[in-house]
């Protein structure tokens, strides 16, 4: 199926790792050039060489908004269809484990970036009849995990905004969507996995088990698979959804519309 992205740029956040380089290669096999932002010089240049003029390196740490506002200024000097907002998510952590320096990191890292580019990308955006806006999440949207209270609260703030943002600007052509993650093979579930045996004391495989017994699927998701969906509703087939969180986890969520 051709998803009609041939000749459409597209930025992506952390498009060197993970769920990030999965999407952007993705988005390269449908024929769309990719501004890929990372803030790993060696990992952006091996992303180019090996896609050559189809991948645009941007060299950027989200979290410092002075990345993100120089960022914006590349992403509208090539007038970017649609962008894929995407960082690493903060630390794992129970409330009382947290300082009020970890909260104010978090609020960093994981919220601010994403107001400051969407207002950075907007104007331009509606000047050119529209655009589409993807957020990369996670499945505590919809059911909060535990030992994960900053990503908890966090993305369900950046819930709120997304849906909001997508009822005041349809009518400027612009959609904006939250995809959300539940358990893929990616560094970041490693990461989890580590935390959640610390705490239980308990080996990794046993707790890699029980995660997955969690999952009707009873599997880890792959990158390229949650690849797809992100590129379908960067297309033109999207046009018509909007303000919505959709997520991705093999089953996992037990709330009742996903």
């Amino acid at each position: 199926m051709d998803l009609g992205l041939t000749g459409k740029t597209i930025a992506v956040g952390g498009a060197t790792s993970g769920l990030g380089k999965a999407i952007a290669e993705r988005l390269i096999l449908e024929g769309a050039t990719v501004l890929g932002i990372a803030r790993s010089h060696q990992t952006l240049e091996e992303m180019q060489t090996v896609h050559g003029k189809a991948f645009i390196p941007v060299m950027a740490d989200l979290s410092d908004s002075r990345a993100v506002e120089t960022a914006a200024i590349t992403m509208n000097d090539h007038q970017i269809t649609g962008c894929v907002l995407n960082s690493g998510g903060p630390p794992p952590g129970r409330v009382q484990e947290l300082s009020l320096d970890d909260w104010d990191a978090a609020y960093h890292s994981t919220l601010r970036w994403k107001l400051q580019l969407t207002h950075a990308l907007l104007p331009s955006m509606r000047e050119r009849g529209g655009g589409k806006f993807i957020y990369l999440e996670s499945v505590s949207i919809k059911q909060p995990i535990d030992n994960l209270v900053l990503s908890n609260v966090f993305r369900a703030g950046v819930a709120g905004f997304v849906k909001t943002l997508s009822r005041e600007e349809g009518p400027n052509g612009i959609t904006a969507n939250i995809v959300a993650p539940g358990y893929h093979d990616t560094d970041r579930i490693s990461t989890v996995l580590d935390k959640a045996a610390q705490l239980q004391n308990i080996d990794r495989g046993t707790i890699e088990k029980e995660f997955l017994a969690e999952v009707p699927l009873g599997a880890l998701g792959q990158p390229k698979d949650f690849a797809g969906m992100v590129a379908f509703l960067l297309s033109p087939f999207a046009r018509y959804i909007t303000g919505q969180t959709i997520t991705i986890d093999g089953g996992m969520v037990r709330y009742i519309t996903g």
